[in-house]
């Protein structure tokens, strides 16, 4: 069983259009109109003067014809038509083509599974007709039969034997003049003609489509590959100046990156924000995360505390969410009963980075370097993952002086209290051979209250330094 959702008015809907009349030109003639534009008595098919004739003096916004978008924003729609199926692809057209037979055991039947469908089609605010064959061509015909966008079933084949041969006019101009003027007039005078007489006449990609709608020919279309970034927009409907009204958009968009992930066996740890008007205005922010999600909790969060901030210099009546850095998803870490162990110890960090901006928190990380004092460096960016250390060596302290102090001078006697005495060493670490040669023997001390330091002895001056304190 098949599904198609054909977009009449795809040149106009995939564009940002006015709610006022507004029509799509190519070459000077219009491809497509919206209800307001249609009502001036505006036609596709007219050239542009005709319709400036008819417009008189109403303003009506014309607008070119934009392909590269028509085709970007399709390709979202086949993205998101793969969480109802694995096969989801456009063909005859601006249209997707899913095959929904496999799914309705999932989706608990045809009705169900159309109704969450057409839920999510509401939030792209697009016009479209429903169709539902055993074919991907039987369901896009059956598409001209649904003139109220409620058909719940599959048409019989005499209902789509009444469509007039026009309605292949888009995809076999010259077959359908043919047939036409040897006085065949419905699809069903097509497909009750001989087939070898129907060859001789027609070409082969023709006699094959009435194959498929009368079921003589298997349709094999290969599983959907999904790409490898996640890409969708949420239009208002409407100007907006208030960040908390973003809301409806930013859940609808993070439900579908959610399942996007989820599909695709994947998480993020970084998304990008687009905000964009009517009039150009174009803005984005980018939110990042130390860990990398595949829900959506962690992401309200984080954006909750950045529209805070954030101040809209103009109207805004879309919204666009993209994600290009996936990782392969791993289960996260949970208890006996399945429950995850509390809140991340990065969540404090994310939401600091995200209030403070991404210089406000630093993370040490580790270098590869011997002498301690460059062991470690601090930096802004998001700390990787620490790989299992193999390595045995002495105790280190987590507290370090930089620089080391010798250890008669006044500000080691802040800490350490009497005499020391060495318990454990020496650890040699000795380095910059070629540069400045340092040369160590490192002690593990205690002072007369028990604390414990980590003392050297410089081998070439023969001088005691105080480096570290244990806690």
């Amino acid at each position: 069983m098949w599904l198609c959702i054909r977009f009449p008015q795809w040149e106009l809907d995939s564009i940002v259009a006015p709610t006022t009349p507004a029509a799509v030109v190519d070459k000077q003639t219009i491809t497509s109109v919206n209800h307001e534009a249609y009502a001036l008595g505006i036609r596709t098919g007219q050239n542009l003067a005709h319709g400036l004739q008819l417009a008189g003096d109403t303003q009506v916004s014309w607008l070119d014809r934009d392909p590269t978008q028509e085709l970007q924003t399709l390709n979202t729609l086949i993205a998101w038509g793969y969480r109802y199926t694995s096969t989801s692809y456009s063909d005859f057209g601006s249209n997707i083509l899913l095959r929904i037979g496999p799914s309705l055991k999932l989706f608990k039947g045809l009705q169900a599974l159309l109704h969450t469908l057409q839920n999510d089609l509401k939030h792209y605010q697009y016009h479209y007709l429903l169709g539902i064959g055993h074919s991907p061509v039987g369901s896009w015909l059956a598409s001209f039969l649904d003139s109220n966008q409620a058909l719940l079933d599959v048409p019989d084949q005499e209902k789509l034997g009444h469509l007039p041969l026009s309605a292949l006019d888009s995809l076999h101009p010259k077959d359908v003049d043919a047939l036409r003027k040897s006085g065949l007039v419905t699809l069903s005078d097509a497909w009750n003609q001989p087939r070898a007489e129907l060859r001789k006449r027609c070409a082969k990609h023709f006699v094959e489509h009435v194959e498929h709608i009368c079921l003589e020919r298997d349709t094999y279309v290969p599983d959907y590959q999904p790409p490898k970034y996640f890409s969708d927009r949420f239009r208002f409907g409407y100007d907006l100046t208030d960040t908390q009204e973003l809301w409806p958009g930013i859940e609808h968009l993070l439900n579908g990156l959610s399942a996007f992930l989820r599909h695709t066996q994947h998480r993020t740890a970084s998304l990008t924000w687009h905000l964009e008007g009517i009039h150009r205005y174009r803005e984005q922010f980018t939110l990042r995360s130390s860990q990398a999600h595949s829900h959506t909790t962690p992401w309200c969060g984080l954006m909750a505390i950045r529209l805070e901030s954030l101040q809209l210099k103009e109207p805004i009546d879309s919204l666009r969410l993209e994600c290009r850095e996936l990782l392969p998803l791993e289960a996260d870490a949970t208890d006996l009963f399945g429950s995850t162990q509390g809140i991340p110890k990065q969540a404090l960090s994310d939401r600091l980075r995200t209030r403070l901006g991404h210089q406000a928190v630093q993370h040490i990380r580790r270098r590869d370097e011997h002498i301690p004092e460059y062991a470690h460096q601090f930096t802004c960016e998001l700390p990787a993952a620490i790989p299992n250390q193999t390595e045995i060596r002495a105790p280190r302290p987590l507290w370090l002086l930089n620089p080391p102090v010798s250890t008669t001078s006044k500000q080691a006697k802040q800490w350490v209290h009497g005499d020391i005495t060495l318990m454990l060493g020496p650890e040699r670490i000795e380095d910059y051979w070629w540069e400045s040669s340092q040369c160590r023997d490192y002690y593990i001390a205690v002072d007369s209250e028990r604390y414990r330091f980590w003392v050297f002895r410089d081998r070439r001056s023969q001088q005691w330094y105080l480096h570290g304190i244990f806690e």
